[in-house]
């Protein structure tokens, strides 16, 4: 089973969100649909897959790293969104 590791960049690049899904069609979905809390005030976004991985406790210990300093740091380095 693939999990992605994903993150979500608000239309103004002010707002960032990363989480992780076995059904990213699904989930960017819910983001949509304004179902999860977190997002719901995003407005327009776009969304950008970081990762790929074949097991659950690899998709959180990836979702960790992206959301840690280091992470960030490095998503700033690659993409310059935070």
């Amino acid at each position: 089973m693939a999990i992605f590791i994903y993150q979500l960049i608000s239309e103004d690049r002010t707002k960032t969100y990363i989480g992780f899904s076995d059904d990213l069609d699904r989930r960017i979905s819910e983001h949509l649909a304004g179902k999860v809390k977190t997002t719901k005030n995003f407005g327009e976004f776009s969304h950008r897959i970081l990762e790929k991985v074949n097991d659950i406790r690899l998709a959180r210990i990836a979702e960790k790293y992206w959301k840690s300093a280091s992470g960030r740091k490095k998503l700033k380095e690659q993409f310059d969104v935070e």
